[in-house]
């Protein structure tokens, strides 16, 4: 049986009928919580599963999977976002990517791999005869297999840590990985003294007590599930495991005669998590702060908490004198301050070295030998390793970026790529002093760009090759009236790419300035009450009203058509967002200066943390994103193009207790922005 949780309808129709016609029985889920509760209860032997869903998605459901079944089922993970070797889906446990737009046949050869055809299958639906073991074990060789020798080399083989202990807490199970992580001597070491020995700790940082040890509970009885474990390896590295433990009971009599722990090492996964929320908060703070000063000690905060460093300076060099001079710094509450120059000269200490030489700088032991830490430095503190990244403008070194930490810091090749990227953005930032600028350049990230138009080109695609093969797949004589709602299907999703596209080449033509604007006095009341009653033959059937207040006397110079786009755009919005049986609000007045333009609804607003990216090309709310009303971003991006084309603001802020309220702000006709300024 195959489980497949997808939230879109149609590539959930269009999957399940693809393992159907394989032989195979299938069951549905919409979201990544009722698919883990699938799991559970059905127990699957393969999962399907779409890795971009709403609050559950396919990486933590693969992680769930994996934690939390003793006889985990393979996982075929589809994605139009990440790419297939990105490593977050391999930490997560996927065995197989398939990327969207996907055909039918890929999706069948990844289905076969993991899945023999069931025998009362058609021989369609059988893979070629190569594919097809010719021969197998007899049973009389099963025997050996059951061997104490056996299991003893399964265990040593197994890259998931196995640990067993007797009632009496010692161990008698350690296998190989393990002892790699703990040492052999580890295997003396009874387990009530294992949370002293390796500074056991739950993944907050709070101390772990000999009683809450997995082993202990199963000792107790109780069956663990993904319990949470932060250790220290013999190399003084901090590991993070998730564990399920299980009581070994004897049989006939139940009695417990000891316990047996599964120790899976997300250390990896957990340092992405990490990073990623660490980049997360460094973006926010530049984008919400426009002073230098704040935002350093900010951006320092946000780096030292996420990744649990005690103590970060933010060096910048100083053009007069040549040297660099200390301009932000983050300590750890109760870490005692230390005895750093003002400033360094090329080469000097760990910060001058990064500075000199124009790369990341690592000091694991900052007491060794060759540390280019200053010895008074080192004395003076309880830090064991530091590190430096300059921060670049373009090919110069402008500043850097120096941290110590209470561990063991190796130069880990993940850890270097993020401190480096956050380090340009701090370059780039230092550039670029007004929020504005800051935010336009963020918004045009190349890599976030190409995969969001990846995504939202895809996702129509991948409905209509679908469907098309469903198509041209049926027998001979299939009347039409059969495959006519797949025949709605592929029209539908043509046309989302065909809006889809002909939105990014005008939003790609209004911003190269390849297209003017055709200017002159608008009546701005008139332009909106059109709206207005267009966007009514949408409100009426679900009961929303339209309230208008418009004075005269709203005349702005522009483009005509440009800003009824505009006026559309947002009625279109506040409609489609807003519950059946609400009021849209819609108000223009004209101030000494300005015009100003609002559409307030009662719908389901945009979250706090988004409001500042909804006006990015292709970015849509994620409260938006998987609701069944359309869209694809380009909209509010356009709107705004056009608009700042008029010299014009537009903003948007939430309403109470819920909905959106959106701004526009453009300069009456006496204003002076004539034809030739518009059109430039």
């Amino acid at each position: 049986m195959v489980l497949v949780v997808e939230d879109n309808p149609e590539h959930q129709r269009v999957i399940a009928e693809t393992v159907r016609r394989l032989g195979h029985r299938v069951v549905v889920a919409d979201d990544g919580r009722s698919g883990l509760a699938a799991v559970r209860t059905r127990h699957p032997d393969l999962v399907i599963t779409d890795v971009d869903m709403p609050e559950f998605d396919g990486l933590e459901l693969c992680r769930a999977i994996r934690g939390c079944t003793t006889a985990a089922p393979a996982v075929i993970a589809i994605t139009a976002f990440l790419m297939p070797g990105d490593p977050s889906i391999a930490a997560a446990g996927a065995a197989t990517v398939v990327r969207k737009p996907f055909t039918l046949a890929e999706l069948g050869a990844s289905v076969r791999a993991h899945l023999p055809v069931p025998s009362d299958a058609t021989d369609a639906d059988r893979p070629p005869a190569a594919d097809v073991p010719t021969t197998q074990a007899p049973a009389a060789s099963q025997g050996p297999f059951a061997t104490t020798a056996f299991v003893a080399a399964l265990l040593q083989s197994l890259d998931t840590g196995v640990a067993a202990c007797g009632t009496d807490g010692r161990l008698v199970v350690f296998n190989a990985m393990m002892q790699e992580l703990f040492g052999t001597e580890s295997l003396d070491v009874l387990l009530d003294e294992w949370p002293d020995r390796f500074t056991l700790c739950h993944h907050d940082g709070t101390p772990l007590r000999a009683e809450e040890l997995p082993l202990r509970r199963a000792l107790g009885g109780q069956e663990v599930c993904q319990s949470d474990l932060l250790a220290y390896d013999r190399a003084g590295q901090p590991r993070w495991f998730t564990v399920n433990a299980r009581p070994i009971q004897e049989p006939g009599t139940g009695t417990t005669i000891g316990a047996v722990a599964a120790v899976h090492d997300i250390t990896d996964a957990h340092r992405t998590q990490r990073y990623q929320d660490c980049e997360t908060a460094v973006l926010k703070v530049l984008t919400e702060t426009p002073d230098t000063v704040a935002a350093g000690n900010r951006i320092l905060t946000a780096i030292a908490t996420t990744l649990d460093w005690p103590y970060m300076a933010l060096w910048l060099v100083d053009p007069v004198v040549d040297r660099l001079r200390r301009v932000a710094v983050y300590a750890a509450e109760g870490e005692a301050p230390l005895p750093v120059p003002e400033t360094f000269g090329p080469g000097e200490s760990l910060p001058g070295v990064c500075w000199q030489r124009g790369e990341p700088v690592w000091a694991p032991d900052i007491h060794a030998p060759d540390s280019p830490v200053l010895p008074a430095i080192a004395a003076a503190c309880t830090y064991k390793s530091a590190g430096a990244v300059p921060v670049r403008s373009g090919e110069r070194t402008v500043g850097v970026l120096v941290f110590f930490a209470h561990d063991r810091q190796e130069p880990e090749p993940a850890l270097a790529i993020l401190i480096s990227g956050v380090a340009g953005h701090i370059g780039a930032y230092l550039e670029r002093r007004r929020a504005e600028e800051l935010s336009l350049q963020l918004a045009a990230s190349t890599d976030e760009y190409v995969a969001l138009v990846g995504h939202e080109l895809r996702t129509p695609l991948t409905s209509i090759a679908a469907y098309t093969e469903l198509i041209a797949e049926s027998p001979p004589g299939t009347p039409v009236d059969q495959v006519r709602d797949l025949l709605d299907v592929v029209l539908r999703n043509t046309a989302v790419l065909r809006t889809l596209v002909e939105q990014l080449l005008d939003l790609a033509a209004l911003d190269s300035g390849h297209v003017g604007l055709e200017c002159a006095p608008v009546d701005l009341a008139e332009v909106v009450g059109e709206a207005v009653e267009c966007a009514l033959r949408e409100a009426r059937p679900r009961d929303i009203t339209i309230d208008s207040t418009l004075h005269t006397g709203a005349v702005v110079t522009g483009d005509r058509d440009r800003l009824r786009q505009v006026v559309d755009c947002l009625l279109g919005n506040a409609v489609k967002y807003s519950p059946d049986g609400s009021a849209v609000t819609v108000g223009l007045v004209a101030g000494p200066d300005c015009v100003e333009l609002t559409v307030a609804d009662n719908g389901i607003g945009v979250p706090e943390g988004e409001r500042s990216r909804v006006f990015q090309r292709l970015y849509r709310a994620s409260n938006a994103r998987h609701s069944s009303s359309g869209g694809n971003g380009l909209g509010l991006a356009l709107s705004r193009t056009v608009v700042e084309r008029h010299h014009g603001s537009i903003t948007l802020a939430s309403t109470e207790p819920s909905g959106t309220l959106v701004t526009v702000r453009l300069p009456d006709a006496g204003c002076g922005a004539g034809s030739d300024t518009l059109g430039a």
